[in-house]
């Protein structure tokens, strides 16, 4: 026997779960977080929801503990990341508006006294884990990382073993946000589709759309079609996923498609070996929920509690802690596997790939069954009422939407062209645009200076042996950049450096010995919020 409807759906635990889901799925992507704090807390964080996933304080803390691992990567983020990001801002704009309501603030003060109980232990193996991040490299250091990480799960195990009361105001937070992501999601397809508007993504010798068709093709063995009509396919079906999924997702009649179109369409595109596509692939179908009906909602849960149920064996709460423990367990297998890889092969770009594809297959299977369950609901509620949840009101949450506005414009005003929703798009903003219509009104003088790296000594472009984040893979051997890239490279240097490069049509070179720079002129690194900020794109050639 279910719950009535009213009871059995809480639309802000069920996004709580898949959106914490979603986070790990992230972080077995990209696994350089593991000797960095701030990921870390994001990791146990993204738990403590699947675990507690009705509890907006613990949201909470996911919101803000993405935003301070994201705040310590930036630039060097990929697209959806950053994009993500900017949702984590509108959601935390609409936290401070849910949490300054009377009602909710003081249930938050009630409830807060009972989290203490193994809380210290929990928190104490989380420092441990911390210190031993910042200690340097020594033999057995990766034993000691397994122990270490050993030691905070059996707390995090302890710690969530026990019950503990929710804090209210899911409902109302939900219900203040979704209008504002489900227009952050059509601002992203949107500008995904214009960047791509420009004379080398239309080119199926040189576009990413069938550069990305033949390599997720060669997993098929030449069952898929590579010829030139099959290429000018991928071009130009991008364009009308891109710019149908949002307008299908909108309208009540055609909901349903749009459905079906948004999770084939991702679930294609995450084969592809390419780190991170699958994580885009997993915050998209995340994001699809905010486009759920909640007559469909109401159905997917049902389906879910009898998956939970038999999983507990008859027992509902039983099979919700069991699927949580098999998840964060799932997660933690899978990252020290990852991490046995680069120990025993190499810390280089073949053995990323090869731990990549091992985050892949975890995601696969959730994103199918996830995928399959928004189907089914869709199918079997097909003519109820196609009301979505939340409403449009005034909110702190709009303010964020102007991050999403502002991100795609950045390369058109001077600005930065490496995360600016511009994936995948062939897209040259610097000297003459490719650009069938838009042209670059330079506000801003950063791409107005390109410079071409003729010698470099060390090598600056090339990835090190222990690359820390994605900078190191993102197009490493293009020369052609703006100055300000230069300046950032030199900068991150802690040692004797000798360039040779070309700007304004003159040969320059730049000599820096013992911290001092003794031929040439001075190359000085950027401010650190220019830094934080600004990330542009390495091309082989301005034309």
């Amino acid at each position: 026997m279910t719950e009535p409807r009213s009871q059995a759906y809480h639309p802000f635990s069920v996004f709580a779960v898949i959106w914490a889901a979603t986070t790990l799925i992230h972080q077995l992507a990209f696994t350089f977080w593991t000797e960095r704090w701030p990921g870390w807390v994001l990791v146990f964080a993204a738990i403590a929801v699947l675990f507690w996933p009705r509890c907006l304080v613990r949201f909470s803390l996911l919101v803000v503990a993405s935003l301070v691992n994201l705040g310590h990567k930036m630039p060097f983020v990929p697209n959806h990341i950053l994009y993500e990001g900017m949702l984590h801002i509108i959601m935390l704009l609409g936290l401070i508006g849910v949490f300054f309501r009377p009602d909710v603030s003081r249930q938050s003060r009630e409830a807060l006294p009972s989290w203490k109980t193994g809380l210290w232990f929990f928190l104490g193996a989380l420092v441990v884990k911390l210190l031993f991040l910042q200690t340097p490299d020594f033999t057995g250091r990766y034993a000691v990382a397994i122990v270490t990480t050993l030691i905070v799960i059996a707390a995090t195990i302890h710690y969530f073993k026990q019950h503990r009361p929710s804090v209210p105001g899911g409902r109302e937070f939900l219900i203040s946000i979704a209008p504002v992501i489900r227009l952050a999601v059509i601002v992203m397809y949107f500008w995904a589709a214009i960047q791509k508007i420009n004379r080398d993504y239309l080119n199926p010798e040189i576009s990413c759309a069938a550069v990305l068709h033949k390599e997720i093709a060669a997993y098929f063995g030449g069952i898929v079609p590579t010829q030139t009509w099959a290429l000018q396919g991928a071009i130009w079906g991008s364009f009308f996923f891109e710019l149908a999924i949002p307008i299908l997702l909108l309208i009540r009649r055609t909901r349903l498609l749009g459905f079906v179109t948004a999770v084939m369409f991702h679930l294609w595109l995450s084969i592809h070996p390419a780190a991170g596509i699958y994580s885009f692939s997993s915050l998209i179908l995340a994001l699809l929920f905010f486009f759920l009906p909640q007559s469909w909602g109401e159905t997917m849960t049902q389906h879910w509690r009898v998956q939970l149920e038999k999983l507990g064996g008859g027992d509902y709460a039983k099979g919700q802690r069991r699927a949580a423990f098999a998840a964060m367990w799932i997660f933690f297998v899978t990252l020290i596997t990852q991490g046995t890889l680069y120990l025993t092969l190499a810390r280089d770009y073949t053995t990323f790939q090869t731990a990549n594809r091992l985050g892949f297959a975890i995601f696969i299977l959730w994103g199918i069954w996830f995928g399959f369950s928004y189907l089914r609901a869709g199918w079997e509620r097909r003519t109820a009422p196609g009301l979505l949840v939340g409403k449009w009101q005034w909110t702190p949450a709009w303010i964020g939407l102007l991050l999403v506005l502002g991100n795609g414009l950045m390369p058109w005003i001077g600005l930065k062209t490496q995360t600016s929703f511009s994936m995948y798009s062939n897209l040259r903003t610097e000297g003459e645009t490719n650009h069938l219509f838009l042209k670059r009104a330079d506000l801003f003088p950063y791409q107005q200076n390109m410079v071409t790296l003729l010698e470099a000594e060390p090598d600056i472009l090339s990835p090190t042996n222990r690359p820390a984040g994605i900078q190191q893979f993102a197009n490493p051997d293009r020369k052609v950049f703006p100055r300000f890239e230069l300046e950032r490279l030199v900068g991150e240097l802690d040692q004797d450096v000798r360039l040779t490069f070309r700007e304004n049509e003159m040969e320059k070179v730049a000599h820096r010995k013992d911290g001092e720079w003794i031929e040439g002129e001075a190359i000085e690194a950027p401010p650190w919020w220019q830094r934080k900020l600004f990330w542009f794109r390495r091309l082989e050639k301005l034309e």
